[in-house]
Parts: structure tokens; sequence; C-alpha cells
């Protein structure tokens, strides 16, 4: 009876003393948390865990705003509370709300633009719409959209859904439009079946690039730093072409970049072929297509993955393993590597293990009947030499990409490829601009190319097949020795 006393009250003290540590720990976590919120609420110490850090603005956007020189203001017309009910509007308001974080000489005011409407008159030229943000510096005045937050694509039910969030990316460029002198000036050319250039444009404009429309057969190029010419389906006429020659030359000054991207579906451009190939470039009629797996995008051979041939413009990347896109490209020739005083530089390149679809194969065609393999050239540089007329060592540049599709959503607003991140460096080192910060779109979701086709099929067998076997064979092996041992 003693002993049975005993142990009782030995484990009465053990479940005390479970009990106390329990209450301690309990009691020691919430005091953590209760100095923590404290600590965030007066200092704004925040820590963010998620992959890519999207809820945190990014090293170039502190950067620029620690380098601030004069006071920006910034009103969002909208009561805090409107950013709510949807974790995209929650990752803009807490990057919003960073921005005075990190410079004395930024302001933000939230402007409840439905309770207080004579705010519109301090800006009679905008139209303003509640949620909109105002960014001003003096008197240059930027105004981005509410919807310009965000990218946008259709649901499998088909209503629109945000795809990722760009509030970094626009409210940046917007102090960099405020504060920054004139802009580098950008012409997306129109006609000719021209692709759409829409997305490319937009995101120019917003790393403070001026971008305009502009038509082909009736302006002058002399005004602009770039010209970019997506894919025409029409040949360019002898004095469209004479006016690009113009462009280039510069009376004598160089110092100009035409980017032209090709597209598998053209026709024959006789013109500017003839043009292209004066600067050491030729395309031949088909589509690139990729027979290793894992250079590919979702299982699609004419959806090839590019390889960075090693440079500056690999190393200007923030994880270089990550692929750039390159769908449905044409076969690109070069004619020359140098002559006289044209120099082709390779940027980008299709893999040995890639190959040649011509225009006129069967339906019976395979990888094996390929009249051309890699390595193919996906991007290059085609930069003339000369000296300027004052003297200077200077240079006008074509860009020649083999794909279109690297200007359109699916490579763009993909942040698991780096196609919009490679561009806008590329962009920005040829315009000799040290004033730009490329900001990438932010996704929620995580990553949508995040492994290689490869990788998912060997994942699939392991989580089909593979892990399954391994759990009932160790039930299997666990019941035996019971039911034996």
């Amino acid at each position: 009876m003693f002993d049975k006393l005993k142990k009782l009250n030995h484990s009465l003290k053990i479940n005390i003393l479970f009990a106390v540590i329990t209450i301690s720990l309990i009691a020691a976590v919430l005091l953590v948390n209760g100095i923590a919120l404290r600590l965030s609420d007066r200092y704004h110490m925040q820590i963010d865990l998620t992959e890519g850090a999207v809820y945190r603005i990014g090293s170039d956007t502190e950067a620029l705003l620690v380098s601030l020189d004069v006071p920006v203001q910034i009103y969002v017309l909208s009561d805090e509370g409107g950013f709510s009910g949807s974790r995209y509007l929650v990752q803009a308001k807490q990057i919003i709300d960073q921005y005075p974080r990190y410079s004395g000489l930024v302001s933000l005011d939230y402007i409840d633009y439905i309770t207080n409407p004579a705010f519109a008159v301090n800006y009679p030229d905008l139209t303003l719409s509640h949620g909109d943000l105002i960014v001003q510096s003096g008197d240059k005045v930027k105004q981005i959209y509410g919807s310009h937050l965000f990218h946008y694509t259709y649901a499998s039910d088909g209503n629109l859904t945000i795809m990722s969030s760009r509030a970094e990316e626009a409210l940046t460029s917007a102090v960099l439009n405020v504060i920054s002198g004139d802009a580098v000036k950008i012409a997306m050319l129109t006609g000719n079946g021209t692709a759409d250039g829409s997305l490319f444009a937009a995101l120019l404009a917003d790393n403070n690039y001026d971008v305009q429309a502009v038509a082909l057969a009736t302006s002058m190029f002399f005004d602009y730093d770039i010209l970019i010419l997506l894919s025409p389906v029409i040949d360019l006429s002898e004095d469209v072409l004479r006016r690009i020659e113009a462009f280039l030359y510069n009376e004598g000054q160089y110092g100009k970049t035409l980017f032209y991207a090709a597209g598998a579906s053209q026709g024959a451009l006789p013109n500017l072929d003839r043009f292209l190939s004066e600067w050491g470039i030729a395309f031949t009629d088909g589509a690139v297509f990729e027979t290793t797996a894992e250079r590919t995008y979702q299982y699609q051979p004419f959806f090839p993955t590019a390889g960075y041939v090693d440079g500056k413009y690999a190393d200007m990347l923030r994880d270089s393993s990550m692929p750039f896109l390159m769908p449905l490209s044409r076969p690109m020739d070069l004619l020359f590597t140098s002559r006289d005083s044209y120099y082709i530089e390779t940027l980008l390149f299709f893999s040995e293990t890639s190959g040649v679809r011509p225009a006129d194969a069967g339906e019976d065609f395979n990888a094996d009947q390929t009249p051309r393999r890699g390595p193919i050239p996906a991007l290059v540089v085609s930069g003339y030499h000369a000296a300027a007329q004052d003297g200077t060592f200077r240079k006008s540049n074509i860009v020649v990409s083999s794909s279109v599709g690297i200007f359109e959503a699916i490579t763009l607003q993909n942040t698991s490829v780096t196609n919009a991140e490679y561009l806008l460096n590329l962009i920005s080192d040829l315009t000799g601009r040290d004033d730009v910060v490329n900001i990438q779109p932010k996704s929620l979701a995580g990553r949508t190319l995040g492994i290689t086709s490869a990788q998912a099929s060997a994942l699939g067998i392991v989580l089909v097949g593979v892990l399954p076997l391994i759990i009932l064979l160790s039930g299997i092996t666990m019941w035996l020795v019971r039911r034996y041992k």
C-alpha cells in the first residue's frame, strides 16, 4: 500500500512539473510575441520568410530610396482598410508602407478619396479614381492606376484573376520618373503586321523608359534611342529600311539600337532579309525544337529554353540557373562573326540537342529527320563600330531574337524564367543607363516552372510509384514481424 502511494505521489509530482513547464512555455511564447509586436509596431521590424521575399522591397529599391536627395510624396487614394480581403492587396500595402521607412524624404499619406473628393482639385489634369496612387516630386507628377498594381490572367472558369503583383515595380518606377531627367525614348514600331508588343512596352514604361507606338510607314525615327520591330509578316519597303539605316547612322554619331524579333510563322521578307544580311544575320523557314526534356517548357518541344553565353549579361542575373524561354523560334544563321566594322556577339543559344523542323515538313516528321542540329544562335547583337564625327569611338547595334514569343505573357510575366530581367538588363546596358532598377513581378503562388520537364517526370514516378510501394512493403514487413515475433 505504501509503495502504491509512493508511486502515485511520484506520478503526481511529474504531472505537476509537466504542467508548470507547459504553462511556462506558453507564457514565454506569449511574452515574446507581445514584445515582437511592440517592436514591430514601433520600429517596423519585419521578417519575410516567403520564397523571393514577396512582402519586402528589393535591394535596388532600397538603394534608390537611401540615395534620394529630393522630397517625394506618395498619396494612396484609399483608406488603409481598402487594402484587405485579398492576399495580393495585403502584399501591395505591405510594399507601399515600406517606402518612407528607408528615406526621411519620402512621405506617405492615405487619402479617403470617397469622403474627400476635393483632393482632385490639386491635380486638374489627371482623372483620378479610388485606389489610384499619386507620386510627386516638385512639379513632376506620376499617376499609378490601382489596377496597374497587378498582372492579370483568366482562370479556368473564365474569370479574370490576379496572377502576380507589380506594386514595387510600378511604385519604384514612378519614383524614378519624378526624380529623373529625360528618359530614354523607345519606339515600338507598328504596321506591316507586326506582333503585339504592349506587354513589353508596359514593362519598359514601368522601368522609366519613354515608350511610344510609332508607325513604320509615316514616321521619322531620329528622336528615339531604340526601335523595336516585332516579327512583321509584310515585308518592309525600301523607304522604311532607308529610314532605319539613317536612324542607326545618326548623322555620323551612331549610338542607336534596333531590336528585331523574328517569328516561326513569318513568310518571305526579301527586303528585310537583305538588310539583316548586311549585319551578318540570316533566317531560314521552320521552327526550332528541343529533344532534351529538361530544356523544354512543360514537355513542349517547340518551347525550348536557351543557354547563356558566359558574359556580363549572364553575370548580371540574380539567378542564372533559371531558364530563358524562347517559344516558337525561327532558325537563325550567322553569316560571319566579324567583317569590316561589323562584329557579332552571341548572347543566347539553343543546345546541341536542338533541331529544326522545316516549314514544309509532313505530319510524319520526327527529330531524326531534322536537316539542322544545334547549337543554334537564339539571341545575338550585331554592332557596327566607327569613329563618330566628334572623334569618339561609337557604335550602333542590332539586337536580333529568333523568337517574338519572348515578349508575350508566358515569358515576361512568368516569375520562373529570366526573360524580363535579362531583357531589361540588356536594354539598360545598350542605352548606357545607370539609373535603372529592374523590378520583377512577384507571385504569391510560387513558381509556375519550378522544375524542368524531366524532373517533373522523375518526381511523378517517385510520388506515384516508388513512394507508395515503399510504404506498402514497410507495412507488410512490420505486420509480418509482429505476427511471427
